[in-house]
């Protein structure tokens, strides 16, 4: 990693073990660039990136402030099984039908969304999942094979969660989400039966390992009339 890399990952880390508690203030540029031995210039890009992931906010006269939860973009800590909706799911009562698993090169967004370069490779993933009752959803996902080696088809009709943790023994630690409403493209309509003027909840999602390394950008499916938003916001 880049010196401004290193530094941000730092950084990410001491948010999410606690060490810089939501709300509270980072300390200045100079002093960063004082503690890491490295340039403002260098300290400036690594606050950037954070700011560009959700994790810190930049008040004009102030300083760089942890965002506090009533101000995050749908991040939470997620189970090593799970994601999206499955935490509130029975796993074992989970199917999933593989529709697509390749190896291709990563384009720009995707490369921007796991802060790698364009044209490593990643895995893409399209999964049809469903339980016994009415649930079901599409999962896109794309995973950098350099971070997660050794992925094969077998293991995406499980959960891909435990293949990491437990095969890799890398922990998962944390995401964010961003949920939209869009119209359905051709998947939509085969695997969950909508029409064109049926809407569809799309959660976008970014995750995170306890290194602050992103390991995953997925979007999750959901048939609008069946999806159920809750959300506390503390102050």
């Amino acid at each position: 990693m880049t010196k401004y890399e290193v530094i941000s990952s730092d950084i990410r880390k001491k948010i999410q073990n606690g060490t810089f508690p939501l709300n509270s203030q980072l300390p200045t540029e100079p002093e960063l660039g004082e503690q890491y031995n490295v340039s403002r210039i260098t300290v400036k890009k690594a606050i950037d990136q954070l700011v560009s992931e959700g994790l810190v906010i930049k008040k004009r006269g102030s300083g760089t402030f942890v965002k506090g939860l009533a101000e995050l973009p749908g991040t939470g800590e997620l189970p090593p099984q799970a994601s999206g909706l499955f935490q509130t799911l029975d796993k074992s009562r989970i199917k999933s039908d593989v529709v697509l698993f390749e190896i291709i090169p990563a384009q720009d967004e995707v490369a921007g969304k796991l802060n790698i370069q364009p044209d490593d490779f990643v895995y893409h993933i399209i999964r049809y999942r469903y339980d016994q009752s009415s649930w079901r959803t599409l999962d896109f996902c794309y995973m950098p094979i350099l971070l997660i080696p050794g992925l094969k088809k077998e293991h995406l009709y499980q959960s891909i969660y435990e293949y990491i943790e437990s095969s890799l023994g890398l922990r998962i630690q944390s995401a964010h989400r961003v949920i939209t409403a869009r119209r359905p493209d051709k998947y939509d309509k085969k695997y969950l039966g909508l029409k064109d003027t049926d809407p569809v909840l799309c959660i976008e999602q970014v995750g995170y390992l306890d290194s602050g390394i992103p390991f995953e950008y997925s979007t999750q499916h959901h048939i609008g009339d069946d999806y159920e938003f809750k959300t506390v916001s503390l102050r």
